[in-house]
């Protein structure tokens, strides 16, 4: 069971102080600080000429009271550590292995957060009582050139204060961000099995965990069916398929977009690209074919996408050896990028009857496509259910939400009853989930092109020139072929 710690309250007798780890703790400090400067009087006294011995006689006085001081303020001191003996062992145990910089550091964090706990007094909901219980909390953070790459702040649940704990999320990274004056956010958390803790994950904004892109060789390339988004995280798109990006104007959609397709592109996968609202240049660099403006070539290249996803079901079906579901990657086909920018304004812009017919073809796509390979990214300021149904906006299997966005916005992509941390994303940082790997929306850092901007164009030209070819949608490619 996790121990607590006890902590003053309002207005404590003697008594309770003493009945507490801290009020010891802090009297054993108060009783210390006296006998030093007492005996240090008493020293001066007694090399003062003194004929009557009254100042030795003093001094004398003073150094006896100091003794008991000191002996007093020792006695506490130990009952103290006796007390915090668990803490102690817990504390070491928890830092065991760091250096001795990240070890005084993670201790610093370990005391801020515990203030919190203790200025909020998060424990014992009865206000009348002079203490309240505190849960304990350790630190273990590691650093590397004054960034912090990873940490875990633990802290034991106590009865009836469970709910408050496990909320302290948005508290926790308010503080370390006060603390260290940086982007660090404590937004993950999970309780362990016998629900005596809570762990939250550290989590550095300005860490090197975002990629940067400054030339062709910063774009990491997997396999003809992963692309990588984060450093340590890839999205692979056969288990995980069909992507929702939402972002108001200026927080990245297109420079997230842009990656996506070099990457893409670069990785041998297939890539298309419609854009109803013609902001694009990206035909100066995908092959003829590749990129749609107007509104019957969007809806030609949709129905294109279906018939081809079909094609490839079909072989698929052919070319089975076995019960076992298979898929496109069993034939080592590429996949295909569909990329869809305002999708949404697109699908509101038209008629009835081609509405209907544009989200038939796009429920083909999103229900079937996975086996086939036909990837689809739908982007958007809004994907409400008013453009495409929920049932089918959820095939989705990644969703990311760039800038900052209401309640109502995050439960529309990421569902009910999620736990998103509330702060105000910069441009190229949201949040994202993924089936399969979170519950709760994570922070989202999208790769930063700014440098390798000036240059995007002509080097996505000649790379598409080598790896797109619409012989590869229906023919296998070698594995990490580039």
């Amino acid at each position: 069971m996790a121990r607590k710690t006890i902590i003053l309250k309002r207005n404590p007798d003697l008594l309770t102080v003493l009945s507490t780890g801290r009020g010891q703790a802090q009297l054993a400090l108060t009783l210390f600080i006296p006998s030093v400067i007492l005996k240090g009087i008493a020293w001066e006294l007694n090399n003062e000429d003194d004929p009557l011995s009254l100042y030795h006689s003093f001094a004398y006085l003073l150094t006896l009271f100091s003794h008991i001081l000191f002996g007093a303020s020792t006695c506490l001191g130990i009952i103290y550590l006796l007390t915090k003996r668990d803490w102690i062992k817990r504390t070491l145990s928890t830092t065991k292995g760091q250096t001795f910089s990240d070890a005084v550091k993670s201790f610093s964090l370990q005391h801020t957060i515990q203030k919190i706990l203790i200025d909020q007094q998060i424990g014992n909901p009865n206000l009348t009582q002079k203490t309240t219980l505190v849960p304990d909390v350790f630190v273990r953070a590691n650093f590397k050139n004054e960034t912090l790459t990873d940490g875990t702040v633990t802290i034991d649940l106590i009865p009836g204060a469970t709910d408050d704990i496990v909320q302290l999320g948005n508290d926790i990274s308010s503080a370390l961000v006060s603390r260290w004056n940086r982007s660090i956010v404590a937004d993950d958390f999970e309780i362990n099995t016998e629900q005596t803790q809570v762990t939250y994950f550290l989590f550095d904004t300005q860490a090197q965990n975002r990629l940067i892109i400054t030339k062709d060789s910063d774009v990491p390339v997997v396999n003809e069916n992963t692309i990588q988004l984060m450093q340590g995280w890839t999205w692979q798109l056969a288990k995980e398929p069909h992507m929702n990006l939402m972002a108001e104007t200026g927080f990245g959609k297109t420079y997230l977009a842009n990656y996506i397709i070099y990457t893409a592109a670069k990785s041998s996968i297939q890539v298309y690209y419609a854009d109803p609202k013609k902001s694009t240049n990206l035909d100066q660099a995908l092959p003829q074919g590749r990129v749609f403006f107007d509104k019957d070539k969007i809806i030609g290249s949709l129905e294109r996408m279906v018939k081809l996803m079909d094609a490839r079901n079909m072989k698929v079906k052919e070319w089975a050896t076995s019960a076992i579901s298979q898929d496109f990657t069993d034939l080592r086909l590429p996949a295909v990028l569909y990329v869809f920018d305002e999708m949404s304004a697109f699908i509101n812009s038209l008629n009835t009857k081609e509405n209907k017919r544009v989200v038939s073809l796009l429920s083909q796509l999103l229900m079937k496509g996975r086996s086939a390979g036909i990837i689809l990214i739908s982007i958007g300021q809004q994907l409400d259910s008013q453009t495409l149904p929920t049932k089918l906006r959820n095939q989705a299997q990644l969703n990311i939400i760039l800038g900052p966005s209401t309640l109502e916005t995050r439960t529309m992509l990421f569902g009910h009853g999620i736990e998103a941390p509330l702060t105000t994303f910069k441009p190229g940082t949201g949040l994202f989930t993924l089936a399969g790997m979170n519950i709760n929306p994570r922070r989202f850092m999208a790769p930063d092109m700014r440098k390798f901007e000036p240059v995007y164009l002509s080097n996505l030209k000649r790379v598409a020139g080598e790896t797109q070819s619409d012989w590869k949608l229906m023919n296998a490619v070698s594995r990490g072929n580039a």
